[in-house]
């Protein structure tokens, strides 16, 4: 690798849709998709990331947004958008980028905390930069050929 491979982010992108077991106030589904969040940026920084860089995340239920980040080694979290309604079914987009972590451990935290927090869903993790192709050594691959998808059971 480069001397600069500290500062070549993790960066991982999920898709999740799954239903809530039971139809839930928003304040709730508020808290957990927060709650969600917190710790994922945790987990990052106790595995060795040196700078959040983003980790955000878009949950949609109906015509309902709640949309929250967090930028902090503390995992504090903001919203910009919360949900107003009930919710049970729901698709959400998770983005990751740090630093010090490498980007399959990122993937690893991200699914691992998706499914403590949400049970079974359905989750698609998708590299951001650099590809799953063992013979690359290309750490900023944009090789549309190469495997994009990280497969993590």
């Amino acid at each position: 690798m480069t001397e600069d491979e500290d500062f070549i982010p993790a960066a991982v992108a999920a898709v999740v849709t799954g239903s809530l077991p039971v139809l839930t106030e928003a304040k709730e589904a508020n808290e957990l998709f927060s709650l969600l969040i917190h710790d994922i940026t945790l987990d990052c920084v106790k595995a060795g990331s040196w700078m959040i860089g983003h980790i955000k995340a878009n949950v949609r239920s109906g015509n309902d947004l709640l949309s929250m980040s967090s930028t902090t080694d503390d995992g504090n979290v903001r919203s910009r958008c919360i949900l107003t309604n009930m919710i049970k079914d729901y698709s959400m987009t998770v983005n990751v980028i740090v630093y010090g972590v490498e980007r399959r451990n990122a993937a690893e935290i991200l699914v691992s905390n998706v499914k403590k927090a949400l049970g079974n869903v359905r989750i698609e993790v998708h590299s951001e930069v650099g590809c799953e192709d063992p013979k690359c050594r290309d750490p900023m691959c944009r090789d549309m050929d190469h495997k994009r998808l990280i497969d993590i059971r």
